[in-house]
């Protein structure tokens, strides 16, 4: 019995000094490579290289390999950052979106890490989430206790690709794959142009915040980083229209938007500070009611982050009825309490925070690459219709039946629409 028991108890400490080894040599492992990604002050980095407990370190390691939730690795996180303190400064906050966006952009632009820079990120996004954590106070350092509640409903996915980096990265075992093979695997990829408003910033913004379903068009993606990094390669969405390269006008947005018959996503600039993000989950028209379904949404994104409304028909349209509405755009359930308000002229813009003009309209498509060819396709034939009528003599009524046998509303047919 005694030769048992000692057996058993040399058993169990030759496991645990195994553990203990494995841990450590785990633990050597994520530092060298997170020392690849991000300097000593930056997270996830930082948060290793604090005077804390070592044991603390190990906790986050285990906590990965094990089946516990990822609520369980935000809650371990955050205390970690606080580190025993009651509260931290908001400029500490701004900078923890900023290196989380790092680091998740990093490993969505694996094969570009040689042309990332940080001269690509929109600080004012990074301000815009601290604000909305404490709306009434944007003075006051921020409780832990206050920041992870805000996470956790506001945005549960901030820690989760750093998470599955970890999860990846917890092992001993050598991956199958090189990095060199990755980035040839993708070698025929080109990455967005910086010209728009959107940028990689937003991209990381709207990607971890918008629904799944204006992330879906690339059937290839299977996690929030395959489609964070699909975005970032031009290949979920398809860029429709920008006001600045063409034109401002209503008629040239409605030219390049109509007959997408896939949800979109746009974005407006407002003269005074603000930007807001509008994801219509069915076609954009002009119609008699509002319409959009149970995923259109409407962000604000800058100066302060926050979902302003979401939900059936928030959408309303009208540029050419008279009597029925002012013309613009509208967002909110009824025409008498909208959250954002652009006229006819597509010039000025009111929401609720104020007035502006609307400085750049950017229009993004994520049906996938067979909505933009069929719109690109219905183009292509209205083009030869219009040659083909400069040449053969037509009443406007067949004019008109032609159009409307193609599914292209005119102004008769639309009119008999409202009057129904």
């Amino acid at each position: 019995m005694g030769n048992t028991s000692q057996s058993r108890t040399t058993s169990s400490s030759k496991k645990t000094e195994d553990n203990s080894k494995q841990n450590t040599e785990i633990y050597e492992k994520i530092l060298r490579l997170l020392s690849l990604l991000c300097t000593d002050d930056q997270f996830p980095l930082c948060i290793f290289r604090q005077g804390t407990d070592i044991s603390s370190h190990y906790r986050i390691i285990e906590t990965v390999l094990s089946s516990t939730k990822s609520e369980d690795f935000s809650i371990l996180l955050v205390k970690l950052i606080w580190n025993d303190r009651m509260s931290i400064p908001r400029h500490e906050i701004t900078k923890l979106f900023h290196d989380c966006c790092i680091f998740d952009l990093k490993q969505a632009l694996t094969e570009d890490m040689t042309i990332f820079q940080t001269i690509i990120l929109d600080d004012q996004c990074f301000s815009a989430l601290t604000n909305s954590i404490e709306t009434n106070n944007t003075t006051s350092d921020i409780e832990q206790e206050k920041f992870y509640q805000w996470i956790r409903i506001q945005f549960p996915t901030l820690f989760y690709i750093f998470e599955m980096w970890l999860r990846k990265h917890s092992t001993l075992s050598k991956s199958n794959k090189t990095s060199q093979e990755a980035s040839a695997s993708a070698s025929n990829r080109s990455l967005m142009k910086m010209n728009n408003i959107l940028n990689p910033t937003l991209v990381w913004l709207l990607t971890h915040n918008i629904p799944n379903l204006y992330l879906s068009a690339d059937n290839s993606c299977t996690t929030l980083l395959d489609r964070m990094s699909s975005v970032l390669y031009d290949q979920m969405w398809d860029h429709l229209y920008n006001s600045h390269h063409d034109g401002s006008s209503l008629n040239r947005f409605q030219h390049h938007i109509f007959g997408y018959k896939a949800p979109i996503i746009i974005l407006f600039e407002i003269s005074n500070g603000y930007l807001f993000c509008l994801c219509c989950d069915e076609e954009f028209k002009e119609s008699p009611k509002h319409y959009g379904g149970i995923q259109a949404c409407l962000f604000q994104l800058k100066p302060t982050f926050k979902l302003v409304i979401e939900g059936p028909n928030i959408i309303f349209m009208n540029t050419k009825l008279r009597g029925l509405s002012a013309p613009g755009l509208f967002i909110g359930r009824d025409l008498a309490h909208t959250f954002l308000n652009i006229d006819g002229d597509f010039f000025n813009v009111k929401h609720l925070n104020g007035e502006g003009r609307l400085v750049a309209i950017d229009v993004w498509g994520v049906g996938g690459r067979k909505s933009a060819e069929e719109q690109n396709s219905m183009r292509q034939w209205e083009n030869r219709q219009v040659e083909k009528s400069s040449k053969v003599k037509r009443s406007y009524e067949e004019e008109e039946a032609i159009l409307n046998m193609a599914g292209i509303v005119t102004r008769h047919d639309q009119e008999q629409l409202y009057n129904n």
